[in-house]
């Protein structure tokens, strides 16, 4: 564990294709009930895109936020980084990631509600289901939608598999929570945006430093 954290970042740290998953919030009812369904404390994902701008898949469909106003919906967010965007990484990423973003935006892609509503399920069948433990992740079948919708973590996966990191059929997108793409460690903690004050909440209870296992 790095015993650095939690380490509160500036927005002026961030970079672009940064992941943002977004901490639990007992104020909000749909909060709760993805934080209930997935067993996780992370409700929402999201891409950032520089200049202080995120691109999201919400209720309206894909939609670009300010950070500032982004971050004031949420305790806090664990700010994440793909291993690709480094130097040495894949060609181009963060840029056909954030181009990805930006494609979306502009045409809204709608949400998919239903999608949202089922990746919970679908986590529950693929771990009682053995056949998933047995075969590469190359084998889980992608199934391709006419209509393309997105929800939120659905939309970063395809956002990192148009970018090349992550490969075509490794990961079905429809398939993962936002908590349930964290604990796939696709990214790597980088810090947190949000109130110092949950310090001792964050290192007691954050995923990304407990492992899912609560020190309390």
């Amino acid at each position: 564990m790095d015993l650095s954290q939690p380490r509160f970042l500036t927005a002026a740290e961030l970079e672009p294709a940064d992941v943002l998953f977004c901490a639990f919030s007992e104020k909000g009812l749909v909060h709760r009930i993805i934080s209930h369904g997935s067993s996780g404390d992370y409700v929402h994902v999201a891409i950032y895109t520089g200049a202080g701008k995120v691109t999201e898949a919400v209720q309206q469909g894909v939609v670009e936020e300010t950070l500032e106003n982004f971050v004031t919906r949420y305790p806090y967010i664990a700010v994440c980084r793909c291993p690709g965007t480094k130097i040495n990484g894949v060609p181009d990423l963060s840029n056909k990631v954030i181009g990805f973003c930006k494609q979306h935006a502009e045409i809204m892609t709608p949400y998919s509600t239903w999608g949202a509503f089922k990746a919970p399920l679908l986590e529950l069948r693929e771990l009682r289901n053995p056949r998933y433990w047995t075969k590469p992740p190359s084998s889980i079948p992608v199934k391709k939608r006419a209509g393309r919708t997105f929800f939120c973590s659905e939309f970063v996966i395809e956002a990192f598999i148009y970018g090349g990191y992550i490969d075509q059929g490794h990961m079905n997108s429809s398939r993962y929570s936002p908590s349930a793409l964290a604990e796939e460690c696709v990214f790597n903690l980088v810090g947190y945006l949000g109130s110092s004050d949950l310090a001792t909440h964050i290192f007691t209870h954050d995923y990304y430093l407990t492992g899912g296992i609560s020190r309390e």
